[in-house]
């Protein structure tokens, strides 16, 4: 799963956040898509999501609220053969998005849970978490 176009423009298969759900339809067929996981069963209305290979696609208000991936579940590439797993390094992250010519920037750091996020050029957030000696890529999301 190559996500090069992915972090350049934020669209995944032609799926971009703010698309309708009925537009999702007609990118992916719902027998590909699987059952909707709702993020409260009492109240079907806050949302839910699709699961696609490693893909998530968060539907909020009839709306696509996120596009992310999923690295514990399976890797991704970049450029076709650079494959990046969980447990990646970030600086080979950073380097490899220069590789790839995409352009990004530190977004934010958050002490207190010790994340260090880094924004690509389609506002894609690709998050890395040290937490007491454990060392993860947490996210490649989009949001809206």
């Amino acid at each position: 799963m190559d996500l090069t176009d992915f972090l350049r423009t934020g669209i995944y298969l032609e799926l971009k956040v703010g698309l309708s759900e009925k537009e999702i339809y007609s990118i992916l067929q719902k027998k590909d898509l699987g059952k909707k996981y709702y993020f409260d069963k009492l109240n079907k209305s806050e949302g839910f999501s699709y699961f696609y290979n490693s893909l998530e696609i968060m539907v909020v208000d009839s709306k696509i609220y996120s596009l992310g991936f999923d690295l514990a579940r399976h890797p991704i590439t970049l450029l076709n053969n650079i494959i990046i797993y969980s447990e990646t390094s970030f600086e080979l992250i950073m380097k490899y998005l220069d590789i790839a010519n995409i352009d990004w920037f530190f977004e934010k750091q958050y002490c207190y849970s010790r994340e260090l996020t880094i924004k690509t050029e389609g506002n894609v957030l690709i998050g890395c978490v040290y937490d007491k000696g454990n060392y993860w890529l947490s996210k490649f999301k989009t949001f809206k």
